[in-house]
């Protein structure tokens, strides 16, 4: 550990030392970037899952400070998804959650050019570069209705709890924030193609503090001992779902993947298996309900138990984009020479 913070210090003492010889070089640029954003959690099977990518933009300034160091604040809106049923995972197939959300994220980064980059006078065309900075996004959450009649009307999550968010059952779980801070980092390289052009490509990793993103943290909102429920009690519409509420039927998803299995409805399901789950198994002797209630424990038990509903850490999310800017250095550095022609009162001035 030592010799890696030697060498470390020695590299940035390095750069820093360069950067302060090319202080007069700063300069500023506007860009755009366009590319793929996608997410890291419980709803999809790998970082770079490519079933859920989806296009991003951002708008950036940049503040170059020398060759090797430069500051960007950065605005960026995309949107990410996930969805159990394209898991090669037979247990998360049978957990059967999905989600939608729009993400905004400002954010301030810093970056470091590993070969040094200055376009002026074809000096440092190309580099590498890695980043590191802090960012405030925003996003919600969302899911398709249950209900066939609303035709995959679109439901904000957050506002249902569909972990028992917010309860007196539930004292360590509050509401979470749908406004979350995250780490932008990631490498990058950047190329030239003039003095005032440049393109650039990277891909920027976002951990972040919350494991909300998709919705799915921890567990179910049942009692760890006895399985007693505590969602909220009132029925969707009475009779028609097994007197389920909609805070339960967008919790709990295996209800509507075990139907889809048999070729039912989920009400159809829901309304011959709601009565035999309430019956005490021991008295059960139609065999047909017996086969019933079996099926069911199975797909729980397939599936992880009734109790834990999400199992990974903190959600990530991952911006990769090709970028194109413009910058100011000829403007700028002329600026300067004018400034010292002037005082310096000769023609010949030279920066």
């Amino acid at each position: 550990m030592k010799k890696l913070l030697l060498v470390l210090a020695v590299l940035f003492s390095s750069l820093s030392s360069n950067a302060q010889f090319n202080w007069g070089h700063n300069y500023f640029e506007v860009g755009l970037g366009g590319g793929i954003m996608n997410y890291s959690g419980e709803l999809t099977s790998s970082i770079f899952d490519y079933k859920h990518f989806h296009f991003g933009g951002a708008l950036f300034m940049r503040y170059n400070v020398g060759k090797f160091f430069s500051f960007r604040g950065q605005l960026a809106l995309g949107s990410i998804s996930g969805n159990d049923a394209d898991s090669p995972d037979i247990r998360n197939q049978i957990r059967n959650l999905s989600f939608n959300s729009h993400l905004f994220e400002g954010s301030v980064i810093v970056e470091a050019n590993l070969m040094g980059f200055h376009p002026r006078g074809h000096q440092k065309m190309f580099s590498p570069y890695i980043f590191v900075g802090i960012a405030v996004f925003n996003y919600n959450p969302y899911t398709t209705h249950f209900d066939p009649n609303l035709d995959a009307q679109e439901v904000f999550l957050q506002a249902l709890h569909t972990e028992g968010q917010g309860s007196s059952t539930f004292t360590n779980r509050p509401s979470y924030s749908t406004t979350q801070v995250s780490i932008p980092m990631g490498v990058g390289f950047k190329y030239a193609i003039n003095s005032n052009i440049s393109m650039g490509f990277e891909i920027g990793f976002r951990p972040t503090f919350t494991d909300y993103i998709d919705d799915v943290g921890q567990t179910y909102p049942v009692n760890a001992l006895t399985g007693e429920p505590f969602y909220d009690q009132t029925p969707y519409l009475a009779g028609q779902y097994g007197d389920k509420s909609a805070q339960e039927l967008f919790a709990d998803k295996t209800y509507t993947y075990i139907a889809g299995q048999r070729g039912q409805s989920l009400s159809q399901y829901l309304n011959t298996l709601i009565p035999i789950l309430a019956k005490d198994p021991a008295t059960i002797t139609d065999q047909s309900e017996l086969d019933m209630l079996q099926e069911y424990n199975g797909y729980i038990n397939q599936r992880g138990g009734s109790l834990v509903r999400g199992d990974k850490l903190n959600d990530w999310y991952v911006f990769t984009m090709l970028t194109v800017s413009y910058n100011f250095i000829e403007n700028g550095l002329v600026g300067h020479r004018k400034r010292r022609k002037k005082k310096a009162g000769c023609k010949s001035s030279q920066f």
